[in-house]
């Protein structure tokens, strides 16, 4: 496997969280790519979007992922 092709590392059917994550690996230095949003362009279809990341960055981009996700629930939780 080529290290530099892409591999997806999340998926979601919120285009709008898929764009924060994707930010955030931007922003730790982890180019990142969001594919799959206009798939959704029939009424009532949700779209599935997906973020891609060279193969050398995927694991620090799922442990960065994880890592926001742990800290969006403790948020959540403190709020409650």
């Amino acid at each position: 496997m080529d290290t530099n092709e892409p591999v997806e590392v999340y998926f979601s059917f919120r285009p709008a969280e898929a764009e924060i994550i994707k930010k955030m690996l931007e922003a730790e230095g982890i180019e990142a790519d969001v594919t799959g949003e206009t798939q959704g362009s029939f009424t009532g279809a949700t779209p599935e979007v997906t973020i891609m990341v060279r193969g050398t960055d995927a694991d620090r981009a799922r442990a960065l992922i994880r890592a926001h996700q742990e800290a969006a629930a403790q948020e959540s939780d403190a709020v409650e």
